[in-house]
C-alpha cells in the first residue's frame, strides 16, 4: 500500500512522530505546498498513484 503525505505547512515533531507511526510498513511519498509555487498538476498525478492521501495541516 503507498501512502502520500501532503503538507500545508513544514510539519513540527508531533506531525512527524504521526507520519512515522502511519507510515509503518508502507510505501510514502510527500508533496509540500508550503513553497512559493507548488506544481499542483504533479500533486493529482501523485495522488491518483497512491492508495490513501493524508494532508497535514
Amino acid at each position: 500500500m503507498k501512502i502520500l503525505h501532503v503538507y500545508r505547512s513544514a510539519p513540527n515533531d508531533d506531525v512527524k512522530k504521526l507520519v512515522t507511526i502511519v507510515s509503518e510498513g508502507r510505501e510514502v511519498a510527500s508533496f509540500d505546498l508550503n513553497v512559493e509555487a507548488p506544481d499542483y498538476d504533479k500533486l493529482v498525478d501523485m495522488i491518483f498513484e497512491v492508495d490513501q492521501t493524508i494532508c497535514w495541516w
